[in-house]
């Protein structure tokens, strides 16, 4: 049985320059010019105030009343609609001449930051900076399997989508820079230093010919979070001791939090019956509250560490066939709005999580910071790692000291884009920094 929503739906646009100001300025959620298929909670007002930044459905109805029916009042989970572009006049206007539309896969429930504030708004840029010929869809089945991203697009299966670099390690070792400890930082400055890092170096060797590389997006970094009772000293070894490995995006934004609590409770219970001590676990802030590891009632302390213990990256990728399609003009005006400029859309990411951080710091949390012996600590235990990545650029041509000190010098640059940093950070003392590598 079909399972129908009533009342008026809306969406939202960004596409040509016929198109008013007006509306381009109003939220962008929904595309104009493609199809739109109908969720749980949708109404025909809602789906237009999305697209169009108002109430008046009269067009979605109208391009779709065979499909919809009498009544505007009665749409079913499942139908699709095609919504219309409208110029400044309200009118629809004709379909963009020779439109291409391509499937975007997104690995993360759709209200997760890196959907609803990085993702979306990017391809959104895309049509409007293509006129609506270059559009992206969700795929009819989406695939939130972290692992599986980059062979969907190299298989075909869809045209695009971002993927998780920790799960490239083995076919792509220089992605993995942001990996080591104090190699990160903010969201925004990883994910920009980490594409300069690759235009200036890492493209020079065509390290990546599986797919068209659009940019990188950045989580924010990773602090180290156990029980306050356990203060982290230099010498134990932290940098293994991620007792568990919290499957943040292979879990959290797919499953729920309130199904990702229960498991990391169920396991914590398993955990202390065997163990003297209690667990480790290095998250970012926001995932810290969203699996339940910190709340008002616990007595678990966060141990913040200068540029972060890790920094996961995303690569955002299209299939070499979906970018050969597109016209060189639009080609582009696509990358003028991807690379730098995507990776500041990260910063979305940095809003979001020190929100949260702001929100734990009001409610009492205890908040350390990592002193500078435990800093040489983690940076000794990164060399091993670090050796393995300078060989693996070597192998290529690339003159890698030079290029980590780069990466570095940029992380360095970038510090004033924190929104709590100290004045200096052991990025400044870091060996390749110093010229003591």
């Amino acid at each position: 049985m079909n399972n129908f929503i009533k009342g008026a739906v809306v969406c939202a646009i960004t596409l040509p320059s016929s198109i008013s100001a007006a509306t381009q300025s109003n939220a962008i959620d929904i595309a104009c010019g493609q199809t739109y298929t109908v969720v749980s909670g949708d109404t025909l007002s809602g789906i237009s105030l999305r697209a169009y930044g108002s109430l008046l459905y009269q067009p979605i109805y109208t391009a779709n009343v065979d499909t919809i029916g009498a009544n505007p009042d009665m749409i079913y989970v499942g139908q699709n609609f095609m919504v219309p572009c409208l110029s400044d006049d309200g009118t629809v206007v004709a379909a963009v001449e020779d439109q291409l539309i391509f499937t975007f896969n997104k690995a993360s429930a759709p209200p997760f930051i890196i959907n609803s504030g990085i993702v979306d708004a990017y391809l959104a840029e895309i049509a409007e900076v293509t006129e609506g010929r270059v559009t992206f869809v969700d795929p009819e089945v989406m695939n939130r399997d972290h692992a599986a991203q980059l062979d969907l697009v190299t298989s075909g299966a869809v045209d695009a989508t971002y993927a998780l670099n920790s799960h490239l390690a083995d076919s792509h070792p220089l992605l993995q820079l942001s990996m080591e400890p104090m190699f990160g930082g903010s969201a925004e400055q990883t994910a920009v230093s980490m594409w300069r890092l690759h235009e200036d170096y890492l493209a020079k060797a065509d390290y990546f010919p599986e797919a068209e590389l659009l940019g990188f997006i950045a989580s924010p970094a990773a602090h180290i979070w156990r029980d306050e009772s356990m203060p982290v000293v230099a010498g134990e070894g932290i940098a293994a001791k991620n007792d568990y490995a919290i499957p943040y995006f292979d879990g959290l934004d797919t499953r729920g939090p309130a199904a990702m609590r229960a498991e990391v409770a169920d396991w914590t219970a398993t955990y202390e019956a065997t163990h003297d001590n209690d667990p480790t676990f290095f998250l970012a802030h926001g995932a810290a509250i969203a699996l339940g590891i910190w709340n008002e009632e616990s007595t678990v302390s966060v141990m913040e560490v200068d540029n972060g213990l890790y920094t996961p990256t995303f690569s955002v990728v299209m299939s070499n066939d979906a970018w050969a399609q597109i016209s060189a003009e639009d080609q582009a005006a696509i990358r003028e709005v991807s690379g730098e400029a995507l990776a500041h859309r990260s910063a979305a990411w940095d809003d979001f999580d020190n929100s949260f951080r702001s929100r734990m710091l009001d409610l009492g949390l205890n908040f350390a910071k990592a002193d500078k012996a435990l800093l040489d600590d983690l940076w000794l235990s990164s060399l091993t790692d670090l050796n393995a990545w300078t060989q693996a650029a070597t192998d290529l041509g690339i003159p890698a000291n030079e290029a980590v000190n780069a990466y570095l010098a940029d992380l360095r640059s970038l510090e004033n884009r924190l929104m709590y940093r100290s004045d200096e950070t052991y990025v400044d003392q870091h060996p390749f920094v110093t010229g003591g590598l």
